[in-house]
């Protein structure tokens, strides 16, 4: 019986750490490269997505919904694009401990991708912070994101973009 009881206070505390949220908000992209050569713009988006700490320190966060509002240039190559899905982008939170209702926090992630005609590089990095306002809470970060592409046959490119974004997360109830 005692073992039971330690397992049950055991599973109840991790049960507290393990909580998942939601999260709706906005993004500012500055600076990201247009088709055209030496042409950058910048352009709103809309984000959603969930994320789950399994220790105060730590936080992972999946992307659900990204939507880029991006305006169409002078030759009007340039629309409107969209990523609908779990996993439209990963991050993990890395939280600094500090005494106080703001938790600041670096948001780390990277992709890889392979493709028929070569490979690209993304990775991403900033600081942020998170502040509760009774069950909800608000957050705000900045970054900078750099891909790097490599063709099969050739040189390989590189470029970078800065990011604002800000938004609410809400608890999901397990």
């Amino acid at each position: 019986m005692k073992k039971l009881f330690a397992i049950a206070i055991a599973a109840s505390m991790l049960g507290g750490l393990y909580g998942l949220s939601f999260g709706l908000g906005g993004q500012y992209v500055i600076g990201r490269p247009g088709l055209m050569e030496d042409s950058t713009f910048a352009y709103p988006a809309i984000v959603a997505d969930v994320m789950c700490k399994p220790l105060p320190i730590l936080g992972f966060r999946i992307g659900l919904v990204q939507y880029n509002i991006i305006p169409e240039d002078e030759e009007g190559a340039l629309e409107s694009e969209y990523k609908f899905g779990l996993g439209t982008s990963a991050t993990a939170l890395i939280y600094i401990p500090m005494a106080g209702a703001i938790s600041p926090y670096i948001p780390l992630g990277f992709t890889y991708e392979g493709r028929p005609y070569g490979t690209i590089f993304y990775l991403a990095g900033g600081i942020g912070a998170e502040m509760g306002f009774g069950v909800v809470s608000g957050y705000l970060e900045g970054g900078i994101n750099f891909v790097s592409w490599s063709p099969e046959v050739g040189d390989s490119d590189s470029d970078n973009w800065f990011y604002v974004q800000g938004g609410v997360r809400i608890p999901i109830g397990l």
